[in-house]
């Protein structure tokens, strides 16, 4: 197959243009010159509606295939006229060659307009790209706002509305990491509600339930809001990630033992120089247990870190 002709549609003048070397074509071949015009009519209406529709330029092609002439552009490819018999080479090429520069040449008047089209295509194209980027960037905030909201609820605790377990871990790994990056003091305070079966036992688990969002409710009037993690780790289990050092997370405890009138048992340690998120929990862990073996009802801290603090 032999490309004669590639022309690169435009503005309508592309299309009359197209149109004449099309039956200059068809004349110098040997080809029906009536039946091919009738045949062109529908076919540059097809090449018009897809350039409306595709909004670019849109590039066609008179090729030669043996006995027939085809008019092809983007997924297209129709047939334009069949002679009689093959044509010979050098009068194909000499056409070629006539198409060739008859395409190259135009007036400025017409290059004006094609000039002006493009420039109209651009612009147009990058108002379309501008609302796409908006479109996506909206898409992008929605569903970062989903994500967002998929994570809280699963971090979240469904009776307390504090922090669960998995958000514990993460709100204490991401604490631990910053504050000894910066070098920022973090304590941690684990917290036991007081004969909590005794509490279910006698008065039901309903009145259980309140029990624990009391604790809860408790946690969250002691730290400050967007700052501090309050966390409910499990049964009557809870927890405070605090952005403070020993004095000021001993003043938080008091404050929940004054609204919970000492009916919970807490331990405190602070994060330690060399300290690892195992060490800080391990040594809180402790001082609970430690303030639960001198009576419950209070707070113990880790009192090696107070001396490391004091010590500095």
């Amino acid at each position: 197959m032999q490309t004669l002709l590639t022309l690169t549609i435009i503005v309508e003048p592309d299309r009359q243009r197209l149109a004449r070397f099309a039956m200059d074509a068809v004349e110098a071949l040997g080809g029906n010159v009536f039946s091919a015009a009738n045949r062109l009519e529908g076919l540059l209406r097809r090449v018009r509606e897809d350039c409306a529709r595709a909004r670019t330029p849109v590039e066609t092609s008179l090729l030669l295939d043996d006995l027939s002439l085809y008019l092809a552009w983007e997924n297209q490819h129709e047939p334009l006229t069949t002679l009689s018999q093959p044509p010979e080479a050098g009068k194909v090429t000499a056409l070629a060659t006539q198409l060739k520069n008859a395409s190259e040449s135009a007036d400025s008047t017409l290059l004006k307009r094609r000039n002006e089209q493009i420039i109209a295509d651009l612009e147009d194209a990058k108002k379309r790209a501008r609302q796409e980027m908006e479109e996506l960037e909206t898409l992008l905030e929605l569903k970062k706002n989903e994500l967002n909201k998929s994570i809280l609820a699963a971090q979240t605790d469904g009776m307390t509305g504090l922090c669960n377990r998995s958000g514990y871990d993460s709100h204490l790994r991401e604490a631990f990491l910053r504050c000894k990056r910066q070098g920022e003091p973090l304590c941690l305070l684990l917290l036991d509600v007081d004969f909590f079966k005794t509490i279910n036992d006698t008065h039901g688990h309903q009145y259980g339930d309140e029990y624990l969002k009391r604790v809860a409710n408790a946690l969250r009037t002691s730290v400050r809001e967007h700052v501090d993690h309050t966390c409910r780790i499990g049964g009557d289990e809870f927890a405070i990630i605090l952005y403070s050092d020993v004095s000021i997370a001993k003043r938080v405890a008091g404050k929940v033992l004054s609204q919970m009138e000492n009916k919970v048992s807490i331990g405190i340690s602070q994060m330690q120089k060399a300290d690892s998120i195992e060490g800080l929990i391990g040594r809180a862990d402790s001082m609970l247990y430690e303030a639960k073996h001198r009576g419950r009802g209070q707070f113990v801290a880790d009192e090696v870190s107070e001396v490391r603090i004091k010590a500095v």
